[in-house]
């Protein structure tokens, strides 16, 4: 099973509003996302009451919430929707 990888524009409008750290930090993580998604620095999990929206941790504050969907031809198709603070991505109820 291989992995595709896309994003959403406000992904990456959000990604290019990051300030330099972050992003060092975010793209690291990406690429060791699309290594490894379990690999414990990640803290890979899904969204309680989703089905297939999950959260990784880029840092201590900020996540990127992916979806994972599987495609006609069994591959995963991995889409990087919002990046930011875990207040922003996600808003108290």
């Amino acid at each position: 099973m291989t992995r595709r990888f896309r994003s959403t524009r406000k992904f990456d409008k959000q990604f290019k509003s990051l300030d330099n750290k972050t992003r060092k930090q975010a793209l690291k993580a990406i690429e060791l996302f699309m290594k490894d998604p379990f690999h414990p620095s990640l803290r890979f999990r899904k969204i309680k009451g989703t089905n297939n929206f999950f959260e990784v941790s880029v840092n201590m504050s900020v996540r990127i919430i992916v979806e994972v969907t599987k495609a006609s031809d069994n591959n995963q198709i991995v889409t990087f929707y919002i990046i930011g603070k875990h207040e922003e991505v996600f808003p108290p109820k």
